[in-house]
């Protein structure tokens, strides 16, 4: 820190609940062979000794300075560190994880030397057994001008494997604060899961120089009980949250063409990761959010086990609006109580696109044609792929 109170780099850690991890973190930044740095810790009304702790090392180390709130969740207590920052770069640390003593040293190396707007690396899962070094998929280089459009090309979804492209955590990066604070602008609050992608693939679609190394000197250490793996009950609902603040983050930029194909994949992928048995099977009825724009008005053809899948994802995602639910066996007492429609009606209503929700392809030939002789337009009619 100069005499200025200025600083190169503003390390948030926050923390809650880890005093048997906390020391060997605060100890592996205190080790760094970096010195241009303050540590923001956030104390997010914490019920073991993790407070004291904090109070302990920000007494020894000028550089590190420790605040208490009450319990508010891991963003709040990040949102409150950078308020706080007074770096001209970021880089987040959790309180559970330690990172190795040139951790900042190769992150201010890289990004200085290239004028980066951000630098990547990979990360050490650490587990009982096993250290495993974690690259990003994307092959390591400077990317700026052209070949951004190839690196945002397989940022979300690596050669159409459900791996990403680039890891979307906010750890294994360093950032400029004033950028990162105008991309993360306007986050959705109840995005509490994949939060870290809400705000770092925005940030990067802002960037004009990227820099990725295959440097892996963050350690997380994989814990059942962390907040990393500890799924809420509204998951589901999380995750349509995330999809439609990306899907309105991306068509801000002048890559919506290139981001929106990856968008569904990637929220598949992170429902896979949720429940991987659940989505072998359940994974082939997601909506066609890639074939539907945002806010459209559309009729849901059929009424079975794929309709009702599709409706749920629509009122749970409330991505577009349903006109109508239409399916020939709509004279059926459990349909009519569903409130579906028969197809007669499509004659007599206003809508952008019907979206057929059948899985079985004939059927999908069958009813297809009907609309088409019924005198809709072949485009204003959705099937989904794989279907």
């Amino acid at each position: 820190m100069n005499s200025f109170g200025q600083v190169s780099v503003s390390v948030i850690v926050p923390v809650y609940n880890v005093d048997k991890l906390l020391n060997k973190c605060l100890d592996s930044i205190a080790a760094q062979t970096y010195d241009d740095f303050e540590v923001i810790l956030i104390d997010d009304g914490s019920e073991d000794l993790s407070g004291t702790i904090c109070d302990e090392y920000a007494s020894r180390y000028g550089y590190m300075h420790v605040y208490h709130q009450e319990n508010r969740g891991v963003v709040s207590a990040r949102n409150y560190g950078i308020r706080l920052a007074k770096g001209t770069y970021l880089s987040f640390i959790d309180a559970d994880d330690w990172v190795e003593p040139d951790f900042l040293r190769r992150f201010i190396d890289n990004i200085e030397e290239y004028d980066a707007d951000i630098v990547i690396t990979g990360y050490s899962k650490d587990t009982k057994d096993q250290k495993k070094r974690e690259k990003n998929h994307i092959e390591a280089g400077v990317y700026e001008g052209e070949s951004l459009i190839p690196f945002y090309k397989s940022m979300l979804q690596y050669n159409t494997s459900y791996e990403f492209g680039v890891q979307p955590f906010l750890v294994n990066k360093i950032f400029k604060r004033e950028l990162f604070i105008e991309c993360s602008a306007g986050l959705d609050p109840q995005i509490y899961e994949a939060e870290d992608a809400a705000i770092v693939f925005p940030y990067l679609l802002h960037s004009k120089r990227i820099v990725v190394t295959e440097d892996c000197p963050y350690h997380y250490v994989y814990r059942k009980s962390s907040a990393t793996n500890e799924r809420k009950f509204n998951y589901f609902e999380n995750i349509s949250r995330l999809f439609l603040y990306l899907n309105r983050k991306f068509q801000e930029t002048e890559y919506y063409d290139v981001m929106l194909p990856q968008l569904g994949p990637y929220m598949r992928m992170l429902i896979y990761i949720e429940n991987p048995d659940a989505f072998l099977e359940e994974g082939k009825y997601m909506f066609p959010f890639r074939k539907v724009p945002v806010d459209s008005r559309i009729v849901l053809y059929g009424a079975g086990h794929v309709g009702r899948v599709y409706r749920h994802q629509i009122r749970l995602s409330q991505y577009c609006r349903l006109a109508a639910w239409a399916d020939a066996a709509y004279s059926r007492e459990e349909l009519k109580q569903l409130g579906v429609v028969s197809p007669d009606l499509l004659k007599e209503l206003e809508y952008d696109l019907i979206v057929i929700a059948i899985e079985n392809k004939e059927t999908i030939s069958v009813v297809k044609a009907m609309l088409m002789k019924m005198g809709i337009a072949e485009e204003r009619i959705v099937v989904a792929d794989g279907v």
